[in-house]
């Protein structure tokens, strides 16, 4: 009965909801081909942005069973390959080096493109605070089953002003997949770090590290409740307060998400830029 416990309790670590994996994917490729319009790195032709979507998405919509034995969340430690049971993958890194294995050796350009959507999941689970931190998102106790912030809308109109004066950015040389993925994640784990604007915590309020980066951290007093009212002890004597769809939780998924979008094009340029432009015109 334990082990069956702990199958079930597995079964819904996964990040973002599957439709904004895809958004987050058709703004990003939408912006890298204005930004190397021009340039000698080739753009994404209309098919292959769909091959990059489609995989991305399968990815984050995975079956009961894939969820049960592995487990989509980032290993501060750098170790990367932590089992649980000795067959639970309570890290996904083992899983993003093969695919990364498998975009360089890939032979056509399909199954190239589909590889690059799985990778780019990754890297924008890792713009996710509670895959990025990680917290274990499931409390069947409390009839939470994922993360809230994994579900928070996203503002499309906010993030195609913000990003475009990306471009510098996005061309700059950037040294592997991992990289990206790293600087994603630092990205998020800086950002739960800082200051909540107003009030005298840190965002770690909704997501607490754990002194030990190998480790799992833990819900803070906040609580899994990102985008609802929140009330949390912030002082000897002190009670902050949250609103619901508090403009601070706008602002701060506002950052992740973009993130998650240069995150991808930063990919996505690391294939392209090894791509005869004249062959963009194939799938």
């Amino acid at each position: 009965m334990a082990g069956l416990a702990l199958l079930l309790a597995a079964a819904p670590a996964v990040a973002y909801e599957p439709a904004i994996h895809q958004q987050l994917t058709f703004l990003a490729a939408k912006q890298f081909n204005r930004c190397v319009a021009g340039t000698s790195v080739a753009p994404l032709s209309a098919l292959q942005v769909r091959y990059v979507a489609r995989a991305n998405t399968n990815q984050a919509d995975t079956n009961f069973f894939v969820r049960i034995f592995r487990w989509n969340y980032y290993d501060r430690s750098g170790v990367g390959d932590q089992d649980l049971m000795w067959v639970i993958n309570t890290r996904f890194h083992p899983h993003f080096d093969e695919v990364v294995d498998r975009i360089t050796d890939a032979d056509d350009s399909a199954t190239r493109y589909r590889d690059l959507g799985r990778l780019i999941g990754y890297v924008q689970d890792v713009t996710s605070p509670a895959h990025a931190v990680p917290v274990y998102t499931t409390r069947f106790w409390r009839l939470a089953l994922t993360d809230r912030f994994d579900s928070y809308k996203i503002d499309q109109e906010a993030i195609a002003v913000a990003i475009e004066d990306s471009c510098d950015y996005v061309l700059a040389p950037v040294d592997s997949y991992p990289k990206v993925l790293e600087e994603a994640a630092q990205d998020t784990l800086t950002a739960v770090q800082a200051p909540l604007f107003g009030l005298p915590v840190s965002w770690e309020v909704f997501w607490k590290m754990s002194e030990d980066p190998g480790n799992f951290g833990e819900y803070g007093p906040a609580g899994n409740n990102f985008g609802r009212s929140a009330r949390f002890r912030c002082g000897e004597q002190e009670r902050c307060v949250l609103l619901n769809e508090d403009p601070l939780y706008a602002d701060f998924a506002l950052q992740r998400h973009l993130t998650a979008v240069v995150a991808s094009m930063r990919a996505m340029r690391l294939l392209q830029e090894k791509i005869p432009i004249a062959d963009t015109r194939r799938p």
